[in-house]
C-alpha cells in the first residue's frame, strides 16, 4: 500500500465490463513523511467516491481488486482506492508524532 494525492479523473469512451463499478483515477504517489511527490503518477480504482486534490491510501493487491469489482481474472486493473484519509500522524520509532 501507499499513500497518494488525487490529481484528476480518467474519461473513456469505452472500459473494460469489469470497471462499470468504479472510478478511474489519476493519483500521484507522494512520501508519507514529507508529502511530497514520490514517483509516476498511476491510474487508479474507485469505489469509495475520493475527491480531486484527497489523500488517499492505494491498495496494489490486484486479486482484492478483482473482488471489490465483482471481476474475473481478465480485470485489466490491480491498484484500487482502499481509504481516502482525512487527516494522519505517523509515528517514529521513539514514540514521537511526525
Amino acid at each position: 500500500m501507499w499513500t497518494g494525492i488525487v490529481q484528476g479523473t480518467v474519461t473513456s469512451t469505452i472500459k473494460h465490463p469489469s470497471l462499470t463499478k468504479g472510478t478511474m483515477l489519476i493519483v500521484q504517489p507522494i512520501h508519507p513523511l514529507t508529502s511530497k511527490p514520490d514517483g509516476l503518477a498511476q491510474i487508479v480504482v474507485d469505489t469509495l467516491g475520493a475527491g480531486l486534490h484527497q489523500r488517499v491510501l492505494v491498495s496494489g493487491d490486484g486479486l482484492g481488486t478483482q473482488r471489490l469489482l465483482n471481476a474475473g481474472k481478465d480485470c485489466p486493473v490491480r491498484l484500487s482506492i482502499a481509504a481516502i484519509l482525512d487527516e494522519f500522524s505517523i509515528q517514529t520509532r521513539n514514540g514521537g508524532a511526525v
